[in-house]
């Protein structure tokens, strides 16, 4: 086991650290000019910790929160720690349907809710919270965050253990129901203790939440490697591309963390003009691959893009590119110190440098599991390794590049979007007989989804009705774009979808004009689809 850099600190103890250390140090910015010290944001953390254990929130319960980037998501995710206590943060495009199913799953008994995004939740769904907060604004049997602040009492002492679990991250299984992956205290403090390492942020660094932080990237690389450091943090509501580079411009940004699509759009030299980006130095990126020569032009600008290969189960990054070092092309540079990677055939032999397989890992920063499923828990670490799933090689020098992603996974506006949930929620319409969907590459979202539809003999789907369906049970960045409509859907011998081919298929259709986009107001039948 490798050596700990964080002496098993906890979250709330980075910025108890740092508002005792540099009480006046910058911690957060914001767009209207204002800021907070770290000595006020974890003040405010206190009281908000007191409140909920005055509410009987402590250790172990599980706390959801629907927020955008802003101050108050952050001292939440301080005040959870100081409990002792899980915070369960949902991505904010979700809808009742999903939110409701995931409070089901993880047991939530307290809820923080941004006051624009309240409409969301449906009644049945906020009852099953027992203390709830809403953030600026005012509603009926909610508390009010802002209120609680002024008056409660701060948490006496905290709560929290390294061993804690402190964190769960939904993302969507292979079965389409969701998968809680629970990371504990020690592991996200220990693998952003080794990040920093690498890269070597310091606390004249300025970082930018383009990024949800509702995401465990944007959770890391934003909220957690700034706070370590004692950088300060500029706070990006929403990410559009003109909005960051006046940021950036403003605010003397030095460190940007996104996915591929973000950059090319932020650094076109179309968008670029005007603005000043001298002071960027490191561009975090995970989520896939910089094209050559996107690297090329903002090498020419000075801005090193730094590629990094992870899953939430390992508490983030596995592999990361080295500033100053040149990295093949293709290469997510090579693990982390301290770190062990074995690359697999599908009968668990090691294969030699340079050939593909299986990435397995083993690193004490793993999650402690999936929330309530231990058969999933045990197929996905076992014997003290991590089988991510993901198909990749390592050359001779150690440099780890990924041949394909978990398997079927469909990248989304940055978002990883499992096929079989998207499924899932289009067979519930009374048409579907079966469905298969695949992400097509597009330049600016990443991937599109596109779905394939066997309709029930006899049944009309209308696309106007069937989009309205597709929207009340997804949220927006899992809709399909197009649909193609089919007697059968592709499949091996042994009954399994053939993906490969229905990729093909999918973009025959869309350059011929058969598939049919989702805002087309016209119907499909079950005897007659094309």
């Amino acid at each position: 086991m490798m050596e700990s850099l964080m002496n098993s600190m906890t979250i709330d103890s980075i910025f108890a650290s740092a508002a005792e250390r540099s009480p006046q140090a910058r911690h957060l910015q914001f767009l209207d000019g204002s800021s907070a010290t770290y000595s006020e944001t974890y003040e405010r953390a206190r009281r908000i910790a007191g409140a909920l254990f005055s509410g009987g929130v402590g250790r172990g319960d599980r706390i959801v929160c629907l927020m955008g980037n802003r101050r108050e998501l952050y001292e939440f995710f301080i005040a959870a720690s100081l409990l002792g206590a899980i915070a369960v943060p949902i991505n904010t495009q979700s809808t009742d349907y999903e939110i409701g199913r995931l409070i089901r799953d993880c047991g939530a008994s307290a809820g923080i809710v941004e006051g624009t995004r309240i409409g969301v939740l449906s009644d049945d769904v906020a009852a099953r919270l027992k203390f709830k907060i809403v953030v600026g604004s005012d509603q009926s049997g909610w508390s009010s965050y802002d209120g609680l602040v002024e008056r409660a009492d701060a948490i006496a002492a905290p709560l929290s253990r390294p061993e804690d679990p402190c964190l769960i991250i939904y993302s969507s299984g292979t079965t389409g129901e969701p998968k809680g992956i629970v990371l504990k205290q020690e592991c996200l403090v220990e693998n952003a203790a080794r990040v920093i390492e690498r890269i070597k942020y310091n606390d004249r660094d300025v970082f930018l939440t383009l990024l949800p932080s509702f995401h465990l990237f944007g959770y890391s690389f934003d909220f957690m490697y700034s706070a370590m450091v004692r950088a300060s943090l500029v706070v990006l509501p929403s990410f559009e591309p003109q909005s960051a580079l006046d940021t950036v411009q403003r605010f003397r940004v030095s460190i940007l963390s996104g996915v591929p699509t973000m950059f090319a759009r932020m650094f076109d030299a179309k968008a670029l003009e005007g603005h000043d980006v001298t002071s960027v130095r490191i561009l975090d990126v995970g989520g896939g691959p910089v094209s050559p020569s996107l690297k090329r032009h903002l090498r020419s600008k000075g801005i090193e893009a730094v590629e990094c290969y992870g899953q939430t189960e390992i508490s983030t990054v596995a592999a990361i590119q080295m500033p100053g070092v040149d990295c093949p092309e293709g290469s997510t540079g090579p693990v982390l110190r301290g770190f062990e990677l074995r690359v697999l055939d599908p009968d668990g032999k090691e294969v030699p440098v340079g050939e593909a397989g299986e990435l397995v890992f083993r690193s004490p920063t793993f999650m402690h599991g999936y929330w309530n499923q231990p058969e999933l828990t045990t197929r996905t670490l076992h014997g003290g390794w991590l089988y991510t799933g993901d198909i990749g090689r390592v050359d001779s020098n150690g440099n780890v590049y990924i041949m394909d992603r978990v398997k079927d996974m469909i990248v989304a506006n940055g978002f990883n979007v499992f096929p079989k949930e998207v499924e899932n929620a289009i067979s519930l319409h009374p048409a579907v007989m079966s469905v298969a969907v695949v992400g097509l590459p597009d330049e600016l979202r990443g991937e599109d989804i596109h779905a394939f539809v066997v309709l029930r003999p006899g049944h009309v789907v209308d696309m106007t009705a069937m989009a309205e369906h597709c929207a009340a049970h997804l949220a927006k960045y899992k809709l399909p774009r197009t649909f193609s409509f089919l007697d059968e859907l592709p499949l091996t011998a042994n009954g399994k979808i053939r993906r490969f081919k229905l990729r093909e298929m999918a973009a025959a259709d869309i350059e011929s004009g058969r598939a049919v986009s989702t805002r087309a107001s016209t119907k499909r039948s079950g005897e007659q689809v094309a």
